[in-house]
């Protein structure tokens, strides 16, 4: 692990991770040199605030049913979508970046379509961000989010997931999805849960009839 920069005036020791304060860009550009494709641990900047975060077998246990759950519903719904995973966005003239549980383009997917590197001066920010919030770490993300200006981020703090969109630079929660206009609060929420109880296979089937029925409810 590289080694900072400047020393942080203060630390927070959190349940998963530490919190740390006045960490300059470079020490947050160095750090993710050292940690190339690593899964964990995470780095979210904000404009001095570091939050460094590992991931408990929990967390990726709902970060990979999300994400069956994204991609299951959009092959359901006939949406064309993209999954960048927990790719590394950051902009050094806002002074933030950040990794997320998972992200991914819809409307964008064709420009993302094979791309291998990011330029975010020029290319978009995922449309939809999936935010595990079990842990409640001290750093507030969602003003970073919407400084990134994105349009939508289902956060799961554990019981329910909400799903909220970006209104006038400020996320407000939203019953229905913006990316998959079909798929609501209540039914994610319900899906989370039932994964818990029964095995991979018949909650697939939960979710593909379920999708069926909207379908043929139209």
């Amino acid at each position: 692990m590289a080694t900072l920069l400047e020393p942080p005036r203060m630390i927070e020791v959190l349940t998963d991770g530490v919190l740390l304060h006045n960490i300059s860009w470079s020490t947050y550009e160095s750090l993710l040199r050292d940690h190339p494709d690593a899964a964990s641990p995470r780095f979210t900047y904000d404009r001095g605030d570091l939050l460094i975060m590992v991931t408990s077998p929990e967390h990726e246990k709902i970060n990979r049913t999300l994400n069956l759950l994204v991609d299951l519903l959009a092959e359901e719904f006939q949406v064309e979508s993209c999954a960048f995973g927990s790719t590394t966005y950051k902009r050094k003239d806002i002074k933030r970046g950040f990794e997320p549980d998972s992200c991914f383009y819809f409307k964008n997917e064709q420009r993302m379509r094979g791309k291998k590197r990011l330029n975010l001066a020029v290319d978009p920010p995922p449309e939809l961000v999936v935010e595990i919030d079990i842990s409640s770490p001290s750093l507030k993300k969602l003003p970073l989010f919407a400084a990134f200006g994105i349009s939508e981020v289902w956060r799961f703090d554990g019981q329910v997931l909400e799903i909220l969109v970006l209104e006038d630079g400020e996320y407000c929660r939203s019953e229905t999805s913006l990316a998959l206009p079909k798929v609501t609060s209540a039914a994610m929420t319900g899906f989370l849960h039932e994964s818990f109880k029964i095995g991979r296979l018949e909650w697939i089937k939960k979710v593909r009839a379920w999708a069926q029925q909207q379908k043929t409810a139209e």
